[in-house]
């Protein structure tokens, strides 16, 4: 101070004829394991002036600060939570957008926001397909074709997504970027959560141990972005560990909980950093005698002409094309 090096803390140095100068530090530590847990160091200077400066009267103090924190996230293993009737339930309608999406069936549910957060291990990247696609789970893990399978005690009566096996506690990944939506728990699927890409299509998460930190309502998230981690958690307690994953497709919100597409096709090629078009998912249409009844067609066509080639801005076009047709 005053063009002279000051020892470490603590330290009291005079300033000329006119104060003092103190110096104090701290820091502190802790770890868990072999590995550090937190760590924290505080800095301050303290000016005591024993007599007046610089239009300051004797006995004036001026502090200077300066703290700082970091800690380690322990991976928190989730409560007990009530048992459900199954996975794959869906998001509740629109909550907090005006982008339609799946409708949830469990009407009397509350979801939960948040719970249980653990960091990403560091080094988790995965190969993106052309189109920005990215399979759900980081490691090994393995899948099968349930979609469609009977699950009587779901709303609809079928498997209306995958279940990925993998260890517990395995990186989830957001399949494709876009924004994070209806966070939280319910019984059926325990911690869930949906995806909602820039193209409008829906990726359901559900039966997750933990959520990562950008798990939060409304989030933009990048392809390969860990979300969350595998569970059992709703109705998969004491099972195996494994995610539900549902793909809902723009082109069938309309559909509701039901516009739904087999989710194997993708999971195949995303493995193989491959691309594959939404319609190549099977539809499944229930059938026997609890099927549904589609009503009959309210018209047969039976022949059309192209008129896209005709202009709105000229006068008469569709009625001249009309007169030639008749003639």
């Amino acid at each position: 101070m005053l063009g002279q090096d000051v020892a470490s803390a603590p330290a009291t140095v005079a300033l000329g004829d006119w104060g003092t100068l103190q110096v104090l530090s701290q820091d502190t530590g802790s770890r868990r394991g072999a590995a550090p847990a937190a760590q924290g160091t505080v800095a301050v200077l303290r000016v005591r002036l024993t007599a007046a400066h610089g239009g300051l009267p004797a006995g004036s103090e001026i502090v200077v600060g300066d703290a700082a924190a970091t800690a380690v996230v322990e991976a928190v293993v989730p409560p007990d939570v009530p048992r459900g009737i199954d996975e794959g339930q869906p998001a509740g309608g629109g909550r907090g957008t005006d982008t339609p999406h799946p409708p949830e069936p469990e009407t009397d549910v509350a979801t939960i926001p948040g719970g249980p957060v653990q960091a990403p291990p560091p080094g988790v990247a995965a190969t993106l397909t052309q189109a920005g696609y990215v399979f759900p789970i980081y490691g090994a893990a393995s899948f099968g074709d349930s979609f469609g399978a009977p699950r009587p005690d779901v709303p609809g009566g079928w498997h209306h997504g995958e279940d990925i096996f993998a260890p517990l506690g395995a990186p989830i990944l957001a399949v494709a970027g876009g924004t994070l939506h209806s966070i939280g728990f319910i019984p059926i699927g325990g911690y869930r959560l949906w995806l909602r890409d820039t193209e409008g299509n829906e990726f359901y998460y559900a039966h997750l141990s933990a959520y990562s930190p950008l798990a939060v309502e409304g989030k933009e998230v990048e392809a390969g972005d860990v979300i969350g981690f595998v569970g059992a958690t709703g109705d998969a307690d004491g099972g195996a560990a494994h995610l539900h994953f549902e793909i809902h497709p723009a082109a069938m919100i309309g559909l509701g909980y039901d516009g739904v597409v087999a989710p194997y096709p993708f999971l195949v090629a995303w493995r193989r950093a491959e691309d594959v078009s939404f319609a190549a998912g099977r539809i499944y249409v229930p059938s026997g005698p609890s099927a549904p009844t589609l009503p009959p067609p309210g018209a047969v066509l039976l022949q059309a002409d192209d008129i896209a080639s005709l202009s709105g801005l000229v006068p008469g076009a569709l009625e001249n094309a009309l007169k030639r047709k008749r003639g």
